[in-house]
């Protein structure tokens, strides 16, 4: 369950680098490499998230509808209870920061019925989330760098440093 959220964190940033949103400025940068900003609107965050989740056996939230708020993204959705007694609604609230040039998606807020949400279980799926970020951006021998996030209530943006091998 905490693994699935991860992985549609992953696939909503990887599948915006691969033309899934608008390459709003590409500059060289004066270190080296090359600066790139990419934008989602808030269809195709909504629309890459679904896309992820309908990959998924049994995801935390399914139907999922984006709400994106200033500095922060909210997942509402429906949750099917692990106790078999049916569908309740949820949601979930994730920031996104920036740290030493990865992302650190951080869950602040998780109201679903039936999921126990206590703050070490917090904590223990915000380390999760922050460590598959560092994994996949370990992944390309760190040629991609984060630079940049932005979450306003219309667009996601980040820009990213892409240096040679």
């Amino acid at each position: 369950m905490k693994i699935r959220v991860l992985i549609l964190c992953m696939l909503m940033f990887g599948l915006a680098a691969c033309n899934r949103g608008n390459v709003n400025d590409v500059q060289q940068n004066a270190n080296g490499g090359i600066d790139a900003t990419i934008s989602l609107t808030e269809q195709e965050v909504n629309d890459t998230v679904a896309e992820a989740l309908a990959k998924q056996g049994n995801p935390l939230l399914r139907n999922p509808k984006i709400d994106l708020q200033p500095g922060q993204l909210v997942i509402n959705g429906e949750h099917e209870r692990r106790d078999g007694q049916g569908t309740v609604s949820g949601s979930i609230t994730v920031t996104i920061t920036l740290q030493n040039g990865t992302l650190l998606p951080q869950i602040t807020k998780a109201d679903i019925e039936g999921w126990d949400a206590t703050d070490s279980r917090i904590a223990e799926f915000n380390q999760k989330l922050t460590d598959a970020f560092n994994r996949r951006a370990n992944r390309d021998n760190k040629q991609i760098t984060f630079t940049a996030i932005t979450i306003t209530d219309t667009n996601l943006t980040f820009t990213v440093n892409i240096k040679r091998a």
